[in-house]
């Protein structure tokens, strides 16, 4: 494994945060786009043990979810290429991924082609019914909620120190 490049320094208020989301939830949840968020997170769970102990004894899981919209930016090969290397990185748990296709069935569907096994679409959207059997014949999953998250997207990051 690659050693971790990016070094953390503690803000109370983040830390704070982060340990209230991680005590009140069951399975933790991510909104993540850049490795460093995935790093933050094996140093997060390296240090605690609230991700081991609020998840499945034989395999803790970790969620990670896309930023909103991102199938219109970031796009499926981007994602699932972040997403293998995320997995390498976080190997000790089980990582269940989702991408965010807001409303955009087309893209949604070209998701569920590439392989992408966890989705969420907008159940608001007339093509709903139509993404949801599809997924069902291909045995993925349509989030029509988005879980309780934690968003990653916040940390700012300059020379790799978080400030």
């Amino acid at each position: 494994m690659t050693e971790n490049p990016y070094t953390f320094l503690q803000k109370k208020i983040f830390t704070t945060s982060l340990n209230n989301y991680l005590m009140r939830t069951q399975t933790p949840c991510f909104i993540v786009n850049h490795f460093a968020h995935i790093y933050f997170i094996a140093e997060i769970a390296k240090k605690t043990s609230y991700i081991i102990q609020n998840t499945q004894k034989i395999a803790p899981c970790v969620y990670l979810l896309s930023p909103p919209n991102a199938i219109t930016y970031i796009g499926v090969r981007w994602w699932l290429s972040f997403i293998n290397k995320a997995v390498d990185i976080l190997h000790q748990y089980s990582v269940i991924h989702i991408l965010d296709c807001f409303d955009h069935a087309g893209l949604a569907m070209a998701s569920l082609r590439m392989g992408q096994k966890h989705i969420f679409f907008e159940s608001k959207s007339s093509q709903f019914n139509t993404i949801q059997n599809r997924a069902q014949t291909l045995g993925a999953t349509i989030w029509h909620t988005k879980p309780n998250t934690f968003n990653l997207l916040d940390l700012n990051f300059k020379y790799n120190h978080l400030i």
